[in-house]
């Protein structure tokens, strides 16, 4: 059912933390050969090995177009054998749920909708990554009636979910270079985008951070660069380089952390986590993709921005991208040491999802568990 603005605002609606319990993870299935290289396969089975870890745990809602189904069918016969696993098929542009999939949100009786925002490829004519975008504008409502969960609509602003975190506690965290670039709300200032924030993802306070990760071609999603582990603890995308173009983005967005409170007035606590690489695309990559003038060309030498901080996480579980890099040790050590063990990590290959521009955080999408009951 489509809620009305004053219906859903009056219902207090707030947006969940991540890490608490889910009803389940929107996964959507990579079919594009212009983002995807080798007729997307090699994507694919990492998208699998997601799915497929994230099953064991809770629910996966897989969204797969016709030409998803249609393809790599060798490679899709496990989801149709896995009780945790239900395919939906719905059409859409690209398998990035994170950011064309509505943003979940859960009132004070309990219950989930989903905020149907806007969705125009990360910038729209200005500097979207692909045209067109109608159908990842559009798969919102059949999913939600897929799940049976409300909707609520907000097409006139543009929103990626990637470009927000939240402690599910009344703090948000996001992006300038994301939120202000003139690729999303142009018309809007500062304090009209953030009192959006507020009224429609129940917020009491937004952290702005001035950059997201170095050459993020998404103008700088926050889940790149930084997200709550609890309601206090950041953790942050952090290089030792001081020559590299990371370094002064990293810097500028940990003096702003430091200084900065929760809407409750804590603390809050930086965990810095080191990044990958430097990662570059090789010329074999480059080769094994389409190009057909549909989206960004994706070139040999083209930094990539991989990081840690793109993984994604339930009560029990965190799954972690890896990139055959020293660090791939050190991200699990900082997440495992915070955590003390009790969220079970799982480390899944990420380069093949970070060549199309992302990883395992941009194509998940968590939907909260409705009628939580707060833990003594």
């Amino acid at each position: 059912m489509e809620l009305s603005k004053e219906k859903y605002l009056n219902d207090t609606y707030s947006m969940p933390f991540e890490g608490e319990e889910h009803l389940g993870t929107v996964v959507e299935l990579p079919f594009r050969t212009d983002v995807w290289r080798n007729d997307a396969r090699t994507a694919l089975w990492d998208f699998m090995s997601v799915i497929l870890s994230i099953a064991q745990f809770e629910k996966v809602y897989v969204v797969a177009s016709k030409e998803a189904l249609n393809k790599n069918t060798d490679i899709l016969s496990p989801l149709f054998s896995n009780f945790n696993v239900q395919v939906l098929p719905i059409e859409y542009d690209d398998s990035w749920a994170r950011d064309n999939a509505p943003v979940f949100t859960r009132n004070n009786e309990g219950k989930i909708c989903g905020v149907n925002w806007g969705f125009n490829a990360w910038g729209g004519t200005y500097n979207g990554l692909y045209d067109s975008w109608d159908k990842d504008n559009s798969m919102g409502t059949p999913l939600l009636n897929s799940l049976n969960i409300d909707e609520f609509k907000i097409k006139d602003f543009i929103l990626e979910g990637g470009s927000i975190h939240t402690n599910g506690k009344g703090t948000l965290v996001t992006t300038e270079e994301c939120l202000l670039s003139k690729g999303r709300n142009p018309n809007l200032t500062k304090n009209q985008i953030e009192d959006t924030l507020k009224k429609v993802l129940g917020q009491k306070k937004i952290i702005w951070l001035p950059y997201g990760v170095y050459n993020d071609e998404t103008s700088g999603h926050v889940d790149n660069m930084a997200c709550f582990l609890d309601e206090t603890h950041v953790l942050l995308a952090s290089i030792d380089d001081k020559n590299d173009p990371m370094y002064e983005r990293y810097k500028i967005d940990l003096e702003v952390l430091k200084n900065e409170t929760t809407a409750d007035g804590k603390k809050i606590e930086v965990i810095e986590m080191p990044v990958p690489g430097p990662l570059y695309m090789n010329k074999e990559e480059q080769l094994s993709l389409a190009n057909d003038d549909h989206a960004i060309v994706r070139e040999q030498g083209n930094r990539l921005a991989g990081s840690y901080v793109n993984f994604y996480m339930g009560k029990e579980f965190i799954i972690l991208p890896t990139f055959n890099d020293p660090n791939d040790q050190k991200a699990y050590d900082i997440l495992n040491s915070f955590y003390k063990g009790k969220k079970r990590i799982i480390q899944i290959p990420g380069r093949e999802i970070l060549l199309g521009g992302g990883n395992i955080h941009c194509i998940t999408k968590q939907i909260p568990m409705p009628n939580l009951k707060e833990e003594d």
